[in-house]
């Protein structure tokens, strides 16, 4: 789990969910706005997108599975998904976007 760059309290869960659905949020422990950082935003991105594409088009390619069946795994799949993400976001004090500061 992420860590506040300011006092280093560990988030919780919930707290990382509601993060990455606002994009801000203030520590729990210090009340300092914390931001997901760029490059985490980055990795956390591509690994979800790739835990899509590469799934399912190996199961396709080799085992010749209808796009129906693989849809319908889709629901059992995405949860497993938002439980795991957590653990790959870290925390900056500032926001930056493109390599600039914002605020």
């Amino acid at each position: 789990m992420p860590h506040c760059q300011n006092c280093n309290f560990k988030w919780s869960w919930k707290d990382v969910m509601v993060l990455s659905l606002k994009g801000k949020k203030e520590c729990p422990n210090c009340n300092k706005r914390q931001y997901i950082s760029p490059a985490s935003n980055f990795w956390v991105t591509f690994f979800t997108s790739m835990a899509f594409i590469l799934p399912t088009s190996f199961l396709r390619a080799y085992y010749e599975i209808s796009s129906s069946w693989i849809f319908l795994a889709i629901p059992i799949y995405l949860p497993l998904v938002l439980l795991v993400l957590p653990f790959f976001y870290r925390l900056s004090s500032t926001r930056k976007r493109f390599g600039k500061t914002i605020e």
